[in-house]
């Protein structure tokens, strides 16, 4: 098993979290917020902040080599339930393809003035897999300098 944190152009946040780790083929992704790139919560009604909470989610998703259509379960949390309609209707524009992820909503006290969070998990789809696996086993794909070994001087001085 390889378990590796995923490397995205998300904002870093100083808290003790990836955004999204990888085991092997699967994809677990952090409650992703409406975080504009300075690290902010975008203001807006719920449209607007689930929107970008899942524009960054696809981001998270897509530096793992997977895509939207390949996610399988989500959490939504949401600050008011009375938002679950506003969120739903953007949620679905961006999971239209059957079959949907699996999801679950709750109500939630969120940080930061955020209306709405998301995680979930995903998987990596085999095609990609090889491909990342080859790359990691390819010579070229090896990175950094090599490091020359130097040579010894075994003998004794006296």
């Amino acid at each position: 098993m390889h378990k590796a944190s995923i490397k995205t152009d998300l904002p870093a946040t100083g808290l003790p979290f990836s955004w999204g780790v990888t085991l092997d083929h699967l994809i677990f992704l952090a409650g992703q917020g409406p975080l504009g790139p300075d690290g902010k919560v975008i203001e807006g009604d719920i449209r607007v902040q689930t929107q970008e909470t899942l524009e960054n989610f696809r981001r998270v998703v897509e530096a793992a080599g997977s895509g939207l259509e390949h996610v399988l379960s989500t959490t939504v949390y949401l600050k008011n339930l009375t938002d679950f309609r506003g969120m739903n209707e953007v949620y679905s524009e961006y999971f239209m393809a059957e079959p949907r992820p699996a999801r679950a909503t709750v109500q939630a006290d969120l940080l930061f003035g955020m209306k709405v969070e998301i995680q979930g998990i995903a998987y990596i789809p085999e095609s990609a897999t090889r491909a990342r696996s080859r790359a990691r086993t390819h010579p070229k794909a090896r990175r950094g300098p090599k490091r020359r070994r130097e040579k010894s001087d075994t003998r004794r001085r006296a």
